[in-house]
């Protein structure tokens, strides 16, 4: 089989999904640079290197399935085209969509910037958690490079961004979202240490820390203020297709003995869960 130098190396969309192409090698990532999908893929390559429309085939195409197996989200066509890839992306709650994706000599990871040694020190010790009711008894621990929250937490990073170096957090050590406290990020402040979670654009910080003199002196961000609240529950005005409104998925609940998550849509396994094992959004 022969393959192309011109796919062969790395592929960026800009924020949902990197690729690799290793010859007859194909491993997708996600926006928090987690492995979706490794497989083998054919095509033609003569095709490709004459810059014409190419299709590129997969041994497998499924992203995403339910906790029962099924599909949830898929490669519905991948394809070469004027030197950029075409990703045609299906999810079975907001149907297709169209990625472009650019050829880049940038790996996986060179976009983060390890600080540990500016920051460690700064951080460690106990930061308090911030509530709307007063001071609450779950302060977050920092020691070395580990942190704890409740009763998760794990080792981590502190790290920048190329394009935004000014802006600092603690990812986790291996930098992408693994069992970090319920969190994938925690954003670093002079005065306050605020959490973050990107699971369908939730409304972000979700937590506001402080050392326990500063509890009453650091200006909360507006969105903490607020209950979090995933932005893919759209009010009427708000509906789009291939979105179910509150009142659409009230409808469905009504008819069926079935119950199903808020936020994705994803049919639950039992109706005392307390999180979606799809989405991982709080029922």
């Amino acid at each position: 089989m022969k393959y192309s130098d011109k796919l062969n190396g790395y592929w960026e969309e800009g924020y949902h999904y990197y690729l690799e192409f290793r010859d007859e090698k194909l491993t997708v990532r996600n926006y928090r640079r987690e492995i979706s999908l490794e497989t083998t893929v054919t095509y033609d390559a003569d095709s490709l290197d004459e810059d014409k429309r190419t299709v590129i085939s997969l041994s497998d195409n499924i992203l995403s399935r339910t906790c029962t197996g099924e599909m949830m989200t898929e490669i519905k066509e991948l394809a070469y085209e004027n030197g950029e890839l075409k990703f045609l992306h299906y999810y079975t709650i907001m149907g297709e969509t169209l990625y472009t994706l650019k050829k880049t000599d940038k790996g996986p990871f060179d976009h983060i910037i390890i600080r540990d040694d500016e920051f460690i020190d700064k951080l460690q010790g106990r930061w308090e958690n911030w509530s709307p009711s007063g001071k609450t008894d779950t302060p977050m621990i920092i020691s070395g490079n580990s942190v704890e929250w409740f009763s998760g937490g794990g080792k981590f990073h502190v790290v920048s961004y190329s394009y935004d170096k000014n802006s600092v957090y603690l990812a986790p050590e291996n930098l992408i979202d693994d069992n970090f406290s319920g969190f994938n990020k925690i954003q670093v402040f002079p005065d306050m240490l605020t959490t973050h979670l990107m699971i369908f654009d939730m409304s972000t910080p979700l937590s506001v820390f402080a050392r326990a003199d500063m509890l009453d002196k650091i200006e909360i961000p507006p969105a903490a203020r607020e209950p979090a609240r995933s932005t893919m529950i759209y009010e009427p005005h708000l509906f789009r297709p291939g979105l179910m409104s509150t009142e659409a998925m009230m409808d469905i609940q009504n008819q069926s003995s079935a119950l199903f998550c808020q936020y994705c849509g994803h049919e639950l396994p039992e109706k005392n869960v307390s999180f979606c094992p799809e989405c991982g959004m709080k029922i």
